[in-house]
């Protein structure tokens, strides 16, 4: 269990539910007698901590496309960071989230110290990666950007409470909310709240929900209290794609800014 949760390639199935937010301490309670807090969820005041994804994609949003035709084996790409307002030097996770049918493999490199954009510019055994695995995943990673030339696009954040199983070897619930982005063409992870835009939007979500449940566990280890869970809170089963809401709100920004308030205009890079 504990090397699940330091992971550097998970595989799971992933299930998904839209919920009222309010709905999150019933469902903590629900889960204690199976599941113990993540550690910055207990931390943190309220329980939700933010996390803050830089996705890259292609001039052409390949990535993107790959999703919209529901391609049977796609991926897309994140670096993934901790906190509302993130160190430039810190501790960043290249992350490949692969999707093969409906199983995702994740594999992820960490480094810490360094603004993730210097990797670039340095030869690997210069890399501050934790481990052999990690170097391995982040060379994957540059490998990828090179092959299909991608560079970062958008930079998302959102609120999660969290929570991990105690019996199984892998099992996570997950609630996120508070959905926004901007655009970011660099390594820049400085947030303005005035200038993210939201994606916690009625639109993405189901009549009286702000929030997004994640059921997370190996395909076939799918432990019984989730199915308890599933039909105590009556869920039906939903989806809801962080980078591909995030995209298709940037295209209503960029298409029509005089219809948002913003004084601030990005150039979007690229096309839809």
């Amino acid at each position: 269990m504990a090397e699940a949760r330091g992971f550097s390639l998970l595989e799971r199935f992933e299930l998904k539910y839209h919920i009222p937010v309010e709905w999150a301490d019933r469902i903590g309670a629900f889960l204690a007698p199976y599941c113990e807090e993540d550690y910055y969820s207990k931390i943190t005041p309220g329980g939700f901590y933010w996390i803050t994804n830089l996705y890259l994609d292609t001039p052409t949003w390949t990535f993107l496309g790959w999703k919209k035709k529901q391609l049977l084996d796609r991926f897309n790409m994140r670096i993934r960071t901790y906190g509302e307002h993130p160190a430039q030097d810190g501790t960043f996770h290249f992350e490949v989230k692969r999707k093969i049918r409906n199983i995702c493999y994740k594999s992820r490199a960490t480094i810490k110290g360094i603004n993730p954009g210097e990797v670039w510019h340095m030869k690997p055994e210069e890399w501050p990666c934790k481990s052999d695995k990690d170097r391995m995943y982040l060379k994957d990673f540059l490998y990828k950007t090179e092959l299909h030339g991608a560079h970062p696009r958008l930079l998302t954040q959102y609120k999660r409470r969290a929570w991990f199983g105690l019996r199984e070897e892998y099992s996570r619930v997950t609630i996120d909310t508070g959905m926004r982005f901007r655009e970011e063409n660099g390594f820049d992870y400085t947030v303005d709240p005035h200038y993210m835009h939201s994606t916690g939007l009625p639109r993405f979500f189901q009549p009286g929900a702000d929030a997004v449940l994640e059921l997370k566990c190996p395909a076939a280890q799918m432990p019984y209290w989730m199915f308890d869970l599933i039909r105590a809170l009556n869920l039906k089963h939903g989806a809801f794609s962080k980078f591909g809401n995030a995209a298709a709100e940037w295209k209503r920004v960029y298409e029509n800014p005089r219809r948002f308030k913003s004084p601030y205009w990005t150039q979007l890079a690229g096309n839809f």
